[in-house]
Order: structure tokens, then sequence, then C-alpha cells
């Protein structure tokens, strides 16, 4: 009877914790658009998006006209930048980058190279090119990494008339992903407080 009873409590448990649990198609999270619109700048703060942020600054759409800063913008009035051309970094959770708008910001042919962490494991570490002109659509599809690390260099100045230069890039609309627990892992916790309950009624 015991065996019986410990049966029907557990099957009692999982059914509340698949009830409870996210539906399909968010056991992975839900993508999160961030558009640095509504930020007052001029630094990203900790904590947007639900990310740590290093590095990273954003300017308004009348700060640099014309630039790629400006031409970067997919929507405004505001777009990220690494300021002074050095590294930025964002992570602090697990996370998937997926995708954002990379223009840059003074030069044509522009480098950026974008490593994806574990941990300290390097798991991911691509190039793109991009412009000034207009920004490209880049699908870094970096799957539940920590960090991301983003490093740009090269390229030649465009000549805007504004005289400004350097390696800097302009980023909008970036797309990130926060996994959420999956059903397997609540069904989990759930045998877990079964056999706990079970053994304090022993």
């Amino acid at each position: 009877m015991k065996l019986i009873r410990f049966i029907g409590s557990f099957l009692t448990l999982l059914s509340l914790s698949l009830f409870f649990a996210p539906t399909e198609g968010a056991f992975a999270g839900s993508p999160v658009t961030l558009t640095f619109d509504d930020l007052p700048g001029p630094y990203i703060p900790a904590g947007y998006g639900g990310l740590q942020w290093s590095n990273f600054f954003v300017l308004s759409f009348d700060q640099v006209i014309p630039s790629g800063f400006s031409n970067g913008m997919v929507s405004a009035p505001k777009v990220a930048f690494n300021a002074s051309g050095n590294p930025a970094v964002l992570g602090g959770t697990t996370f998937d980058l997926n995708s954002a708008y990379v223009t840059g910001g003074w030069n044509d042919g522009l480098q950026v190279e974008v490593k994806g962490f574990v941990g300290s494991t390097l798991t991911y570490d691509n190039t793109w090119t991009v412009n000034s002109t207009a920004p490209t659509l880049v699908d870094f599809n970096y799957l539940g990494i920590t960090s991301a690390e983003f490093i740009s260099s090269g390229g030649v100045p465009h000549g805007y008339s504004s005289g400004g230069s350097g390696t800097e890039f302009a980023m909008d609309n970036l797309t990130i992903t926060v996994p959420e627990p999956s059903t397997l892992a609540l069904a989990g916790l759930g045998a877990a407080a079964l056999i706990t309950f079970r053994r304090r009624r022993d």
C-alpha cells in the first residue's frame, strides 16, 4: 500500500509540475530585441536586457551626423557602440546571442570579431566585415553562452564631413534569448521533493 500511495503522489506532483511549466515553444525562453531607444545614456546600465555590459555606450541620432552611427540606426533615436573602438563585453548569465544590426562607425570594411564564451572556455569565434554606409544584419547563433566579447579593427575611413575617425562600430536591434527552466527540470524537482517526503514519512 505504501508503494501504491507513493506512486500516486509522484504522479500527482509530476502532473502539477507539467501544468505549471512553460508551454511548448517557451522552454528555451523567448527572444527579446533590445533597441537601446529607451536608455537615457550615455552608458548602458547593468541589468539592461538581463545582462551586464562593459564598454558599451549609446548615442542619439542627432549626436553624430553624418556617420555610420546615424546610418546604422534601425530603430531611432538611439544606437549602441563600443567606446573608443576598444573591446566591449556583454554577459553575466547564460543566454543565446541571436542577431544584431552592425555598422562601421567611421570605417568601411571594418572587421568585427565576436567571441562567445561558456565560462572561460572559448566556444564561438567569428569575424564579420561591415561598412559605415548601411547596417549589416549579423546572425550570430551563439547558443548557451555566458559572455560575448566584441573586438573591432581595420577598415578604411569613409571620409565623413563630421571628421570623425576610429574603429568603433554601431549596433542596433540586438536580439537575445535568456533560457527558462525546462519541464524536465521542474519534474526533477518534483521527484526530489517526493523522495524527501517519503524519507520523512518512513
